[in-house]
């Protein structure tokens, strides 16, 4: 189905003058690709010692690809783009939004492989390569997110950015401490680490972005937008002092913060269902990850509920609240692979449009829709979730079985969504081979988005 044109400038991928080239954020993408398919490996041959302890280091080694080659790759590569859109400003210099790319591979690889086979010295390169590429990214993601415009999801952005200098530097003092032992890695502390950066980081973002997203994909327009900006100042609020109470074993504290952060989340969801509600397309394939997607938050949720209630043993609540991590980690991860499927291709458009590329290779105008394989697309979606899915009830059952399974199908899933888009960006071509390109200029707003859902 032929969806409404658009003005290019509001979407993601528009080539109005304050976005960075479009190879920043590709490459942020590629580099997550590769990533999420090292998450796959990693799980796939440390699943008989996943289910000894999740502070193992096969676990920790895991946990770390999971957390930096994939999700805060990806993110940070989104946020390069979507940042300056919502802001209207462009970033600082493009110069370190290479180098921020750069460093985040480089990190999100070297500390891993630090935690899986050292030496030692490895974790704490990595942590300080960490710490600088995360500031510098700081910086100049700081230019669009000053703007006084955007509302909600710039808010929303600057706390997550916050978060994220919060986590790096908590994580640095794990690092060192690995070698000082100032104080013992108690399940608290990685705990309140986890959730700092799965929440306060990568939820807050994600929620931030998706209040501008999805009322544009779906064409919806809502009475109100109250859940969203519940849904970003209940995670902002909650996510610090749970934190740390869990650091310091204050109950008090840790359920003051658990409260807001459940308020966020629900909001979160009924933010999404509003959305669903009232749009004026028909859903599709992101929807369908959307969807399964929250399905895994809800888990989540749940999972913290009973290890919060239930009145369990210590070694099962360990089990309990790393399968509700595992459950938050599938929810994100989920999300990212539905949204690539948009915003990798409105990048790729305008970067083929510019170069004058617009036709498809049977020879009729290039739509969106050309620019991954559909059928190849659902088959990730179910991919992914069984891998998911695998992932969460391995950790729960104390299961090596499904967790192995899941690793393989990660890495199948990792390779073909990857290989997707690369394939569909080849099948575009100029709309006379042989005739020079008219390029088109990188600040141009006059093209029409047109694509099929």
């Amino acid at each position: 189905m032929t969806q409404p044109s658009i003005p290019l400038a509001a979407m993601p991928g528009s080539t109005t003058a304050v976005v960075p080239p479009q190879w920043i954020p590709l490459g942020f993408m590629f580099a997550a690709g590769v990533g999420f398919m090292g998450v796959g490996f990693s799980m796939w041959f440390g699943a008989d010692k996943w289910v000894i302890s999740p502070f193992h280091s096969a676990t920790v080694t895991t946990a770390h690809m999971v957390m930096l080659a994939f999700l805060t790759t990806a993110v940070l590569g989104a946020l390069h783009q979507f940042g300056p859109v919502v802001g209207q400003r462009p970033l600082r210099s493009v110069h370190i939004a290479a180098w921020t790319m750069v460093g985040m591979i480089v990190t999100g690889w070297t500390l891993p492989l630090g935690f899986a086979h050292g030496p030692e010295w490895l974790v704490a390169t990595g942590a300080v390569i960490g710490v600088t590429t995360v500031t510098l990214g700081a910086w100049n993601l700081s230019g669009p997110l000053m703007s006084r415009s955007g509302g909600v999801p710039v808010v929303g952005l600057r706390l997550s950015v916050l978060y994220l200098l919060i986590t790096v530097s908590f994580g640095i003092v794990y690092a060192f401490n690995r070698q000082e032992a100032w104080f013992p890695l108690l399940p608290a502390k990685i705990l309140a680490h986890a959730h700092l950066g799965i929440l306060g980081w990568l939820g807050l973002t994600y929620i931030s972005v998706s209040e501008k997203l999805w009322p544009m994909f779906l064409l919806s327009h809502r009475p109100s937008s109250r859940s969203g900006a519940i849904a970003v100042g209940g995670l902002a609020v909650g996510v610090l002092p749970f934190a740390l109470g869990l650091l310091y074993a204050n109950a008090v504290v840790t359920w003051f913060g658990a409260v807001f952060i459940v308020v966020g989340l629900v909001a979160h969801l009924f933010s999404l269902a509003s959305s669903v509600r009232h749009r004026r397309r028909k859903l599709e394939l992101l929807h369908a990850f959307l969807f399964v997607s929250a399905s895994f938050l809800l888990a989540g949720m749940v999972l913290g509920a009973i290890a919060a209630l239930g009145g369990v043993d210590t070694s099962l609540r360990i089990r309990i609240v790393t399968a509700e991590v595992a459950a938050l980690a599938s929810w994100l991860g989920l999300a990212v692979i539905g949204h690539s499927h948009k915003i990798v291709p409105f990048i790729t458009y305008s970067m083929l449009r510019a170069r004058g590329v617009n036709h498809h290779k049977s020879g009729r105008p290039l739509l969106f829709g050309d620019l991954y394989n559909k059928r190849i697309a659902w088959g990730v979606l179910i991919g992914s979730v069984a891998a998911f899915a695998g992932v969460v009830v391995g950790t729960l059952f104390d299961a090596s079985a499904p967790i192995a399974i899941s690793g393989v199908l990660i890495v199948i899933t990792a390779i073909t969504v990857t290989t997707n888009f690369i394939v569909g960006a080849r099948s575009a071509v100029p709309a006379n081979p042989t005739a020079n390109p008219t390029r088109q200029q990188p600040g141009s707003t006059s093209i029409l988005t047109k694509g099929s859902s």
